[in-house]
């Protein structure tokens, strides 16, 4: 009994060390600067609606990986349940989500890695260092690491810990009239839903958990994708409200480099090097999963699949499309918020192919046209900017 225990405890470490470390990634950074804009009261609005719609899709999204045989990603999930067409648009959601996260990974890192060495090496400036960053990831996105869920989580751990830190030593700095409520609904209102969805999701490495999970219960799939997604969002929640809290309306996009005068030099640093290393192995990871996707559902060689996911991100930066804040609410919003819908569909016929209760039909359509509604606006504030 006691072997039984601690096998499933291992699992459950397991799993919610390989979620929470990829859920919490580069949208945390970019969760103050949107609630300063928007104002708190729709930041935490925002935040209640992304997590709740998160909880939701993500554990539906469980529940398929789990109860499906065989090995697939997301457009293979979809192929099977939804058939092909449903399948080519899911790619195109899936293309979106993927580089738009891999670009935002390397305009973060750019940042930070700004941060840290522009005493040395200020000349190369954020764009310089972004270029660095694209191009050491990518040559280590070449190696395979099978590991690299686990490094990513014991590598979130300082992350976590930075967030206390922070928070700890900049209690007596939040200042309450930093917090704007705007109740109206005019500028950036709507900026953190799609900052939260990004910050908060981490679908894409589900069926891994699942693979993890395998010797336990469905019952400890969802308990496993639950306390990562809550632990995700607590923190993210304090980290947002603690850097908001000193800076105020002169929140940075990446929160670190606003609080450089509360930080000093080194605190800095220390922060951005924290940060440097959050985003760089969510970008293996993201990479890794990504070629998983393009060898699993579609059969593709895999130094193709590497070519075709790390060279559009590297193009959209040259182009200088659109801003970070921008590129993580359209993602969350656009691409990871339709995603759900085709979720809610999958799940559905997969409870009934099951003989399992289905999911109620009004809150089916409830949810999924909540959702493409705010994908809509959210796409149309970013082009009418």
């Amino acid at each position: 009994m006691n072997e039984i225990k601690r096998s499933k405890g291992f699992y459950y470490l397991e799993g919610v060390g390989l979620l929470t470390g990829m859920i919490i990634g580069a949208g945390i950074f970019a969760l103050p600067f949107a609630i300063a804009r928007s104002g708190l009261f729709w930041g935490l609005t925002h935040f209640v609606v992304a997590l709740a719609l998160v909880l939701v899709i993500q554990g539906l999204y469980g529940d398929v990986a789990f109860l499906t045989e065989g090995k697939h990603r997301f457009t293979g999930y979809v192929y099977k349940y939804l058939g092909l067409s449903a399948s080519r648009l899911a790619l195109l959601l899936t293309l979106i989500g993927y580089y738009g996260s891999l670009l935002a990974y390397g305009i973060l890192g750019g940042i930070f890695l700004n941060n840290i060495f522009q005493g040395i090496l200020g000349g190369l400036g954020v764009f310089g260092f972004s270029v660095v960053f694209f191009i050491v990831a990518d040559i280590f996105s070449l190696l395979r690491f099978e590991k690299i869920g686990v490094i990513n989580f014991y590598l979130t751990i300082p992350l976590l810990f930075f967030i206390i830190y922070l928070v700890a030593a900049s209690w007596q700095r939040i200042d309450a009239d930093n917090f704007a409520w705007n109740l109206s609904f005019s500028g950036d209102w709507f900026l953190p839903y799609g900052v939260w969805l990004f910050a908060l999701t981490g679908f894409s490495v589900i069926p891994e958990v699942r693979d993890i999970m395998r010797g336990t219960t469905l019952r400890d799939l969802r308990i496993v994708i639950f306390v990562s997604t809550m632990i995700a969002a607590i923190f993210s929640l304090i980290f947002a409200l603690g850097v908001l809290g000193v800076t105020g309306i002169h929140t940075s996009e990446e929160a670190l480099s606003g609080l450089a005068g509360f930080l000093g030099t080194r605190g800095l640093i220390i922060g951005s090097l924290i940060g440097f290393l959050a985003v760089f192995t969510s970008y293996l990871a993201t990479v890794a999963d990504f070629k998983e996707l393009f060898r699993t559902d579609y059969g593709i060689n895999i130094y193709l699949a590497w070519f075709a996911c790390v060279l559009p991100p590297i193009l959209f930066f040259w182009k200088n499309i659109i801003g970070l804040t921008d590129i993580l609410g359209f993602i969350g919003a656009a691409g990871l918020g339709i995603s759900g819908v085709f979720i809610l569909e999958m799940a559905d016929r997969m409870m009934m192919s099951s003989g399992r209760t289905r999911l109620n039909p009004y809150f089916k359509w409830l949810v999924a046209l909540g959702i493409v509604a705010a994908s809509i606006y959210e796409t149309w504030s970013i082009i009418v900017k």
